[in-house]
Order: C-alpha cells, then structure tokens, then sequence
C-alpha cells in the first residue's frame, strides 16, 4: 500500500512540476508560421517579433500555458510540410482549401481578408476584367502558399513561383512578373518595408472565387482533446 501511494505522490509531483500544458499533453505542441508582414514578422536571427496573426495566437498559448518557443519561424513550404505530415503540428496564418482541409483541421480562424492582382501603376496595358484576361500574365505567386494552389487549379500556366512573399513585391516591381495576388494589408505593408509608396501598384480586380480567411491549423492527426483545447481558448481569447 505504501509503495502505491509513494508512486501516485510521485506521479502527482511530476505533474505539478511540468505543469498545465505538459499535463495536458499540449508540450508536444510544435506551431509553425513564416516571415509574412505585416502577418508574422520575423527579425533577422529568425525569431517571431509580432504580428496581426501572430497576436491571437500568442493570446491562445498563453491561455494554455505553452511558452513562445513553441512557435518557429521557419520557409513556408517547410511550415506547411511539417503540418501536414507530423501529429501536434501546427501551421499559420493559413487559408482554407479542399486539399487542405485532406490533412489540416482549421481549429481557429484568426482573421479574414480580400485577395486582388496588383500590378504596376504604369503599366497600362494591363486590363482585367475576369480570370481569363489574367492567364496571359506572368503572376508572382509563393510556392505552396494557397493563392499558388488556386491559380493553378484555375489554370494559370504563367506562374512565378518563389519562397518569399517580400522578394515577389520586388518582382513586381522590378518589373520580372506582371500581376501579384494580395490582400490589401499585405500589399501596403510590404510596400512600405520597401520604401516604396502605396501608389506604386494599382488593385486590379478581386479573387472573389477564394476563401481567403486565414486561420490557424492543426495535423488532423493530433488528439481530439489537444486540438479541442485550442479550439477553447480560441473562443475565450479576443
């Protein structure tokens, strides 16, 4: 009897020790973003400083007790990989899509937002009216990001695939592609890192066929209760 009891106090004390999160299984959480303003941004050792998306999610592991280093910034088609293949594995900000949603559980939403093709003020000729003006023009997309799944499964054969959101708004401007999907936010903010004037670019016509609200996603692998947890305190959390 007495050992019995020595191992629960044991079992008790070790629990207590870890705490709220490691109880709960939730340690094993790994949450995984890329450098995206005004998103998620990211300093130059690779540390997250901040962000609009990266605000609730902060707000959610606090709530669960989990540390900031269980969130890494890391090149998008690494996020999204470690997402879709590994169990407490977590990936954002992301939008939904039907090949997605094979692998990922969209647990919270965080934010909703528009995508337009932006091109270069000066450029004249371009003139969009639907999605088939738009397949004779380069497009800058980033490699795996879900405006590049979209506008390849709507036929775009013109694509100009990179890692990196910030490098495509330098294409642009450059003049190395011609149209760039964005939301509003993103487009400004990245102007503005740039040193570049919002009236640069020219908003061309809406993604409106996209669901571009991004969201924060689990592997659909992970335990019910741990994905169910965030769910929660998603919903507590402003």
């Amino acid at each position: 009897m007495r050992h019995c009891l020595t191992r629960g106090a044991l079992v008790f004390a070790a629990l207590c020790r870890c705490g709220p999160a490691a109880a709960a299984g939730l340690d094993q959480v790994r949450i995984y973003t890329d450098d995206d303003p005004p998103y998620v941004m990211v300093s130059p050792d690779g540390q997250v400083m901040g962000g609009t998306t990266v605000e609730k999610v902060s707000r959610v592991m606090r709530k669960l007790g989990l540390p900031f280093s269980a969130m890494q910034a890391v090149p998008w088609a690494r996020a999204y990989q470690e997402a879709k293949t590994r169990p407490f594995a977590m990936v954002f900000p992301i939008a939904k899509t039907k090949e997605r949603q094979k692998f990922l559980d969209f647990t919270f939403k965080i934010l909703d937002s528009d995508v337009y093709f932006y091109h270069l003020a000066s450029r004249a000729d371009i003139r969009l009216r639907d999605l088939d003006d738009a397949r004779k023009y380069r497009v800058c997309v980033v490699l795996g990001d879900y405006r590049h799944e979209y506008l390849e499964s709507e036929g775009f054969q013109k694509l100009e695939v990179t890692p990196d959101s910030t490098l495509n708004v330098k294409k642009l401007v450059n003049g190395r592609c011609d149209l760039l999907p964005s939301t509003e936010t993103g487009m400004a903010s990245k102007l503005k890192a740039l040193g570049l004037e919002r009236d640069k670019v020219a908003r061309g016509i809406k993604l409106d066929k996209l669901d571009s609200a991004l969201y924060a996603a689990f592997n659909k692998e992970t335990p019910p209760d741990v994905i169910a947890r965030f769910k929660a305190a998603a919903a507590e959390v402003p």
